[in-house]
């Protein structure tokens, strides 16, 4: 690779100092670091851009797992590959340390993996609604205080109701994030498959479901009030009472690139310090 665009987060990176190293060391590896104009002017050597470039190769981004979830519009957008630098709390899409950022040089001459992500997306009123779900789409009750109720079906029209606080519907790589909180499965990264976890149902049935990954599901809003539709935690929408949405995997996927062979759930474990109580 010899062109790649790198994405800091100014709120995680004070002063750009992590990003500054992530420049000095692609640089010196011969690789053309391509940023916004606004951050540009402060890495030297950095090509300035104001509209994402055709010319990127892959996308190295500075900051936490948020930081990754939004860069990846960008990259399923160009079909390149993503990967992340993590100034966050977990990490778990960030695989790069501050301490490991020499790292990156093996882009230059390919001394790295291509891991492909599944995805999924939200479709309302016959139309994808925005971005595409690395981690997880979610409904959910708009009143602070409310409960939802709603519908869930399959493609074969078998349905369950529910009374929660809404449902998360999660790719394996989601399965380690808001869904695993809600008490839901760890999924292996290789095992395609849609995971629907609710949360805090009114009921004794307070199980994940796990379907096959070309599965498709409905939500009808069988309540009085909106339900919000997230998407990787950027709310998006509502889903009107009467109105119905439909969740499946995306013909899309997300290219993430990894600089080790590390097993993902010996990288879970380590990422939540819960290494010495498992193994």
């Amino acid at each position: 690779m010899k062109n790649i665009a790198v994405i800091p987060n100014e709120n995680k990176d004070k002063n750009l100092a992590v990003t500054l190293a992530v420049t000095e060391t692609l640089t010196a590896a011969g690789i053309t670091v391509m940023t916004e104009r606004k951050y540009a002017i402060r890495l030297p050597g950095a090509v300035p851009y104001d509209e994402f470039p055709d010319s990127a190769e892959a996308i190295v981004v500075i900051g936490g797992d948020g930081s990754v979830l939004d860069a990846s519009v960008y990259a399923v957008a160009h079909g390149i590959p993503l990967t992340g630098v993590n100034l966050g709390k977990l990490g778990y899409l960030s695989e790069t340390e501050p301490s490991d950022i020499g790292k990156l040089a093996g882009l230059r001459d390919g001394r790295y993996t291509v891991h492909e992500k599944m995805l999924l997306e939200v479709i309302t009123d016959g139309a994808r609604l925005g971005r595409y779900a690395v981690n997880d789409i979610i409904l959910s009750h708009s009143a602070p205080l409310g409960m939802a109720d709603f519908l869930l079906g399959d493609s074969i029209g078998e349905c369950l109701r529910y009374r929660a606080d809404g449902i998360i519907f999660a790719t394996p790589a989601g399965s380690t994030a808001y869904s695993l909180s809600a008490g839901g499965p760890v999924v292996a990264q290789n095992v395609e498959s849609l995971l629907v976890t609710p949360i805090c149902p009114h009921t004794f049935f307070n199980r994940s479901l796990i379907f096959g990954a070309d599965e498709s599901l409905t939500v009808t809003n069988t309540g009085t009030a909106p339900m919000k539709i997230s998407i990787d935690g950027r709310d998006l929408a509502s889903l009107l009472p009467g109105a119905s949405c439909e969740v499946r995997k995306s013909a899309n996927r997300l290219s993430m690139l990894s600089f080790c062979n590390g097993n993902m759930f010996r990288n879970l474990f380590d990422k939540m310090k819960l290494t010495q109580n498992i193994l």
